[in-house]
């Protein structure tokens, strides 16, 4: 956490908080500009960004948001090692209760403070989700969902894949996708672009945890891909094949 500052202004970052949550007035916006102007150094955008992604991740009322129980033991440490190394941030709990805007910028701050560990992590929830928005976002941005499959095994699974040639990154989202035991077999992804390679080009290998409902998977192209015509997806013996003989699981096409 030592490369990441915050404002020391408790009042620069209450006025954050509220720009991030609920906005601010012209007043309070000159307020802020003039703060801010002494606090140079300080990410005066982090709190705006931990707001965009929490509000990206959830849409229900923010009192129900409930964490798992390792996320939130791991963001209490690292906000409890935050707040030790920067000790000017307070927020007393008679305010938090008296301003319920004061809760969501708490949720806010530590969505921020999820986001820079859990970001990091390149298979992490919260890096995909991350991932997947961007791509979302991209001009060229493909989104495909996945067909009925033919297979009554599979029927259940719903879900799409979110693409961008520009960016050579994509997002699978998998519901309902039966786990899997990855010392036996794993999925894996194939990408069909004819103008690359006359076979579907590796899209990566995957697992689904058991009890997992849904998963995202980052897509982890062997090759270019300009234009893909589908993706599919087969399971295969443990870290995938180079070619494979199928059957096609699932399968999005455009």
């Amino acid at each position: 956490m030592s490369d990441l500052r915050l404002p020391s202004d408790e009042r620069l970052l209450q006025l954050l908080a509220d720009r991030a949550t609920e906005g601010l007035d012209p007043g309070d916006e000159r307020e802020l500009e003039l703060l801010a102007r002494a606090e140079s150094e300080a990410d005066l955008e982090a709190l705006d960004l931990a707001a965009a992604e929490l509000s990206a991740a959830w849409h229900g009322d923010p009192a129900d948001l409930v964490l798992p129980t390792d996320l939130e033991a791991l963001l209490r440490a690292e906000a409890e090692a935050y707040f030790a190394e920067a000790p000017t941030f307070r927020v007393s709990p008679s305010r938090a209760s008296a301003n319920a805007g004061l809760w969501l910028a708490a949720a806010v701050f530590l969505a921020f403070l999820g986001l820079v560990i859990l970001l990091g992590r390149p298979d992490s929830a919260a890096s995909l989700v991350a991932l997947r928005g961007r791509v979302s976002a991209a001009p060229d941005a493909l989104l495909l969902p996945w067909a009925m499959p033919e297979d009554p095994r599979y029927e259940q699974v719903r879900g799409d894949v979110v693409w961008s040639d520009a960016a050579q990154a994509g997002v699978l989202r998998l519901r309902g996708l039966p786990s899997n035991d990855p010392s036996r077999a794993q999925y894996q992804l194939w990408i069909v672009d004819p103008d690359v390679d006359q076979h579907p080009v590796d899209g990566g290998v995957f697992d689904v945890p058991p009890g997992k409902t849904e998963v995202l998977v980052s897509v982890d192209a062997k090759l270019a891909v300009q234009r893909p015509a589908a993706f599919a997806i087969t399971l295969e013996r443990p870290g995938g094949v180079v070619v494979s003989a199928g059957p096609l699981l699932v399968v999005a096409a455009r």
